[in-house]
């Protein structure tokens, strides 16, 4: 992450940034699996605390050196993982409470 603050134009920047990393995973996602909502994804993947998450991954990515093109990819590869995860343990935890 930078050690100095960002300036308004870098956080626009990161703000536009994490938005299409969101569209282009929630895009991707949805056209593997077809069956999942397009506007569902982008608006989990729009909460705060994912553009946070997605941002951080970004920003951090860069400061080891990525391209931009590089260090989005890291950054959407990071959220679709995050999201996956989350829905597994959502199923796990459902499926556990229907046994129980």
């Amino acid at each position: 992450m930078p050690s100095a603050p960002l300036t308004p134009a870098q956080v626009e920047q990161l703000g536009d940034a994490a938005g299409r990393i969101a569209a282009y995973a929630a895009r991707s996602l949805h056209e593997d699996y077809p069956h999942l909502d397009l506007e569902q994804l982008v608006e989990t993947f729009t909460r705060p605390v994912a553009t946070e998450a997605t941002a951080r991954v970004y920003l951090a990515a860069l400061d080891r050196g990525a391209t931009p093109g590089d260090a989005a990819g890291k950054a959407g590869t990071a959220l679709i993982h995050a999201w996956a995860d989350a829905r597994l343990a959502a199923k796990a935890a459902a499926e556990a409470a229907r046994t129980a």
